[in-house]
């Protein structure tokens, strides 16, 4: 007849041993090996480099800003208010100086618009 194995016997058995007193001295003796802790001084950090962040984001809004006003100035709005101005409310012009008063403030309104319009014609043509 075969002897049976029983696992009860097996849970019982310790296959591996510890010296006597190892655990009582294992964290002493792995301290001894370790190297001294470096003390690294502590990082001084500058008031510019503080700021910097802020002031790249103030820079950034300020430039969205900027691009916002430009690509929405419209060149056209004074010659839009100087028809309004002078073709709704009539003229009342008697004399001939007050005709040609009119006529010479005219032109160099109308010349100032040109200008306008052909200076932020190219501008934009050139961005």
């Amino acid at each position: 007849m075969e002897k049976k194995v029983k696992l009860v016997d097996f849970v019982k058995a310790e296959p591996f041993k510890a010296p006597d007193g190892y655990f009582d001295s294992l964290t002493e003796t792995i301290m001894a090996k370790l190297p001294e802790p470096v003390r690294e001084a502590p990082v001084t950090i500058s008031l510019w480099q503080r700021a910097k962040p802020w002031v790249y984001m103030a820079a950034m809004f300020t430039g969205i800003y900027l691009m916002i006003s430009i690509f929405t100035h419209n060149p056209g709005a004074s010659r839009q208010e100087f028809v309004k101005t002078y073709a709704s409310e009539g003229l009342d012009l008697t004399s001939s100086s007050e005709i040609d008063d009119f006529y010479r403030y005219y032109e160099d309104e109308l010349a100032k618009m040109v200008y306008d319009d052909a200076f932020y014609a190219t501008a934009y043509q050139e961005e």
